[in-house]
């Protein structure tokens, strides 16, 4: 399986892996998500969830703090043909820069 790479420079909420997958990666093979915050000195707050146009489902919502990687390896399979992988951010009054790798 190839591995995503997206970088998220602002707030707001970004598609993260479409319905149907990307570059061979669908919601049923993934096998963990790693989220860094590589800012020096703010906080950032995320939300990740599946949204299927209707309803969102939160798998996480936290603080990630500066230079610090949040890692999800543990039941993170879903549905990739009714559900986008999304993800929320908020800087909490600094500047966003979050890097998210999806294996």
């Amino acid at each position: 399986m190839r591995a995503i790479y997206k970088n998220i420079s602002a707030d707001g909420t970004a598609t993260i892996l479409s319905k149907y997958g990307e570059n061979g990666v669908q919601g049923e093979n993934i096998m963990q998500i790693r989220i860094a915050n590589h800012e020096d000195t703010h906080d950032n707050i995320i939300k990740l969830f599946l949204d299927d146009g209707t309803n969102q489902y939160v798998i996480v919502e936290t603080v990630i703090p500066p230079r610090v990687t949040l890692v999800l390896d543990d039941g993170i399979n879903y549905d990739g043909r009714v559900y986008d992988l999304k993800l929320t951010t908020d800087d909490d009054g600094g500047s966003t820069a979050l890097t998210i790798i999806i294996k």
